[in-house]
């Protein structure tokens, strides 16, 4: 079986669920007792990498400070404390994942990434656009200097004829 203040927090996070926007009156109509929204409340701000001091407890919980002060002071103090380390020792076991800002940073680095990639393919193309225009235009240039090369060759070249074997041995020897 659950505790009251368990089954009032599940209550409360279904409407929340369900789109209703979460308030400190949402919580007070589900009968969530305040313990329980300032051990939560100091969960939340820990797991979140934001400071765990009444203040913030309070009101991120929400809860009116002065009435907490005065009828949690002994717990405000503990979950101040004592629960960031807590949270932090499962989020270590629990292996977090990585932070906002080593998201952040990592983007920022493979857009740099890719920005550098892009400005090498653009230059790569203009020296391909560069280097085959020239070889276009040597080729050009050369294309009469080879057919010329290649007709004197054609030219040049001395058709062969087969020559008899001569049988007398003394009648190639005139």
């Amino acid at each position: 079986m659950r505790d009251d203040g368990i089954e009032a927090l599940m209550r409360a996070a279904s409407r929340v669920k369900d789109g209703e926007t979460f308030s400190g009156e949402l919580l007070v109509q589900e009968g969530v007792p305040v313990s329980l929204r300032l051990v939560l409340a100091a969960a939340v701000l820990a797991a979140s990498d934001r400071p765990v001091n009444k203040k913030s407890v309070t009101t991120t919980a929400p809860a009116a400070r002065s009435a907490t002060y005065r009828d949690h002071a002994e717990l405000l103090d503990q979950v101040t404390t004592v629960l960031p380390t807590f949270v932090q020792a499962q989020l270590d076991r629990a292996g977090s994942g990585a932070s906002v800002t080593d998201l952040a940073r990592q983007l920022q680095e493979a857009n740099r990434t890719i920005q550098e990639e892009r400005e090498r393919r653009e230059e790569a193309e203009r020296q391909l656009t560069h280097v085959s225009s020239y070889a276009r235009e040597l080729h050009w240039k050369l294309k009469d200097e080879y057919d010329a090369i290649i007709k004197e060759k054609i030219e040049k070249v001395r058709h062969l004829r087969p020559v008899p074997e001569p049988s007398d041995p003394s009648a190639g020897m005139d």
